[in-house]
């Protein structure tokens, strides 16, 4: 369920609204269902693209090489609250956001997690000519070990055979 509150923001909710009966919201309270929500802002560097093609944008967090020249499109960030106060829902809300400004990834990802509140932020970049040539991987030939020139192993000491104190030889 989405709906559009302000420019460039968007939020989720899970909870009953406020018109529902008092019934309802103390049925949900009992059986412990979760009440949150996400909501996604972004601050524009630029105007928003098409989106990417099947609508994949991809997660970068700080420190992560992206490994291609881009562009920076905007600043988005997202909210959790509640049961939605995790790092799994503020990511998707952060990448989904990022799709619909037309973003390639989203980098420089930093997530905090509260106890009720989860926060994210990142990039949203739009990547600049074709992607690297992928690195291919070639096993290096291998040959045939030489066997092992060691010593013949001295045999090792030789149990004896002794007679236990209660033995009647003694």
């Amino acid at each position: 369920m989405s709906q559009n509150t302000a420019p460039g923001a968007r939020t989720r909710r899970l909870c009953p609204s406020h018109s529902s009966a008092p019934l309802v919201a103390l049925a949900l309270v009992v059986l412990g269902s979760g009440c949150g929500t996400v909501e996604a802002h972004s601050a524009m560097l630029k105007r928003p693209t098409t989106p990417p093609a099947g609508g994949r944008v991809e997660l970068y967090l700080e420190g992560q090489d992206v490994g291609r020249v881009m562009e920076e499109l905007g600043f988005v960030q997202a909210f959790g609250t509640g049961s939605m106060a995790n790092p799994e829902d503020v990511a998707r809300a952060l990448a989904d956001r990022g799709a619909e400004l037309g973003c390639d990834a989203v980098v420089k990802t930093t997530i905090d997690i509260g106890y009720t509140r989860a926060h994210a932020a990142g990039v949203c970049v739009k990547f600049v000519g074709p992607p690297p040539a992928a690195h291919v991987y070639t096993r290096p030939p291998l040959s045939a070990s030489p066997p092992p020139n060691r010593p013949p192993a001295k045999p090792g000491p030789q149990p004896r055979m002794e007679q236990l104190p209660s033995s009647p030889k003694m």
